[in-house]
């Protein structure tokens, strides 16, 4: 009997393993029939019906394949296979943290008060208090909230909860003053924003190995269940990074992950640049090969490095996070160690800045080097037009454009929003465009952003699109949820597509995705996915 993927947080002896975490078996060859499969998006219109495989790699695509004695058949039943998706932009852990403490994600202000309230009862008592996901702009007047609504909460407990972009943090006096960061703040502030945040954070006991694992766990099974098979984790420490690649040795887990080496740390930083990159260990399964800064902050919390004023604030421009000298000597260390570069870079000037660098240091091969920019929400002509002739890769979340439109025009104004997040103007000026989520401050599921990146709407409900001239065709999308994050990983002889050679990550779907309708996109997701050949999710009937 095949269990469905259920997360039992231990897996304990005599419990069946979830499918993504069995124990490997000698390795057979599968033939896959009977189906209507898409080898890639690049011909939507290719259908072929049968799929051989072995050693977890496709041996050959087409019809009326010749294949040997003994294979293993699996019959379709006329449904739809499509490559796995990739995920260019997901945090492996908060993503499987998501749940686990207080989730402030769409609440009111008498919501959160009420969560802590309840936290605050618990016996024992804790000896703090954390949340993630409050957003200012859901609230009356869109204000940062005040330490003082916490302190009148607790005044005995540190209190730190975390803006849903993650750059920013709400503390209670308490925490900002253990933190040493009341000094830093102006009276009427109570909100850090990106600098100090790594103050707050260091007031938060270590995860163990055990709570590491347990979100890498996590991750997985709501990553698979989306025909998500990959994930580029965009910063991640020495420490984290061992516990991964021992679990992964340890369970076989049935995922890939391409880890960015994370650049708060400078100890670590210093032993990942020592170490060097690795590449494709595990058979596939592990890669660390790139290494990701921050430029500036994020839009939500006006962080975002911007030219000029936000609209709706005159007295702020946002955050630059390193000087122009800091940011090249950086690029030039990390590109002499063998490593690709990440740059977080969300607005207008940071992008015009990170395009800058790039193109001094590392000149002639940026092609060959492959930078990334990580967001690349905010743009102007000028930086679209240079993303596409330098080459540089843009690591984007469709789903962002959607879930900001309501309060983007307002930040911006109408100039500078016309330019955000333009995946039509850098797909025609011939930018790398791999597509993710951010996850957990979006959600992880690309058919969502699938939806977002077609229509430019918040939901199938919404009557208008934001800068609708700017949504891109299924068909480049799909592309930049495969080949497109294949490529900005460097694994496009790998990934991207079931062509021989190439591990054979797919997902099963009921009807062809070029046939669903907007609202059928939003709500799709996969009725089965395979790893390397192998099933690792299934739909549970209904």
């Amino acid at each position: 009997m095949k269990s469905r993927l259920k997360y039992q947080g231990l897996i304990l002896v005599g419990l069946a393993l979830p499918l993504w975490a069995a124990p490997p078996k000698p390795p057979k060859q599968v033939l896959f029939f009977n189906g209507n499969i898409l080898p890639t998006f690049d011909s939507p219109q290719s259908v072929v019906h049968q799929l051989l495989v072995a050693h977890g790699k496709v041996v050959s695509v087409g019809n009326d394949l010749k294949v040997p004695k003994n294979t293993l058949k699996k019959d379709l039943k006329g449904l739809w296979v499509i490559p796995a998706f990739a995920d260019s932009h997901a945090h492996l852990l908060e993503t499987g943290e998501e749940g686990l403490g207080l989730n402030l994600k769409n609440k009111s202000l008498l919501e959160i008060k009420n969560l802590i309230q309840k936290e605050l009862k618990k016996s024992p008592r804790p000896f703090f208090i954390t949340g993630f996901g409050w957003d200012q702009t859901r609230w009356p007047g869109s204000q940062f909230p005040s330490r003082y609504f916490l302190d009148e909460l607790a005044q005995d407990i540190p209190i730190i909860l975390f803006r849903i972009d993650g750059h920013a943090a709400w503390a209670n006096t308490l925490a900002l003053s253990k933190a040493k960061l009341l000094e830093s703040l102006k009276k009427d502030e109570s909100v850090v924003v990106d600098l100090g945040l790594e103050k707050l954070q260091a007031l938060l006991p270590p995860l163990s190995k055990s709570d590491i694992e347990k979100r890498i766990r996590r991750t997985l099974e709501k990553a698979l269940a989306l025909g998500i098979t990959s994930i580029h984790d965009p910063g991640i420490s020495l420490r984290e990074y061992d516990v991964l690649k021992n679990l992964i040795q340890r369970e076989n887990l049935s995922f890939r992950f391409y880890e960015m080496a994370s650049s708060q740390s400078q100890n670590d930083l210093d032993f990942f640049l020592k170490r060097g990159p690795e590449v494709e260990l595990l058979e596939g399964r592990l890669t660390l090969r790139t290494v990701k800064l921050y430029l500036d902050g994020a839009l939500g919390s006006r962080g975002a490095l911007l030219e000029t004023p936000y609209s709706d604030n005159l007295s702020q421009s946002g955050i630059q996070l390193l000087e122009e000298s800091q940011l090249e000597a950086l690029i030039r260390k990390i590109d002499e160690h063998g490593f690709q570069v990440a740059i977080h870079a969300i607005g207008p000037k940071a992008n015009r800045l990170a395009l800058s660098a790039l193109q001094k240091v590392l000149g002639t091969k940026i092609r060959e080097a492959r930078p990334r920019i990580e967001h690349a929400q905010v743009l102007d002509k000028n930086s679209i037009s240079q993303m596409g002739k330098l080459g540089v890769v843009v690591a984007m979340q469709p789903i962002h454009c959607t879930s900001d439109s309501r309060w983007v025009l307002e930040r911006l104004g109408k100039d500078r929003a016309r330019f955000s997040y333009p995946w039509k103007s850098l797909l025609e000026a011939h930018t790398p465009v791999a597509f993710g989520s951010d996850s957990p401050i979006e959600s992880l599921n690309p058919w969502k952003g699938l939806f977002a990146a077609t229509t430019r709407k918040l939901s199938p409900k919404a009557e208008t699109a934001f800068f609708p001239e700017e949504k891109i065709s299924l068909q480049e999308a799909l592309l930049a949820y495969s080949k497109g994050a294949a490529f900005a990983a460097f694994q496009e002889a790998q990934l991207g597509e079931l062509t021989p050679g190439k591990w054979a990550d797919f997902q099963v779907l009921r009807r062809n995705p070029f046939d669903l309708k907007p609202h059928e996109i939003f709500d799709e997701t996969p009725q089965e996915t395979y790893f390397g050949g192998k099933l690792v999710y299934q739909k549970k009937p209904r």
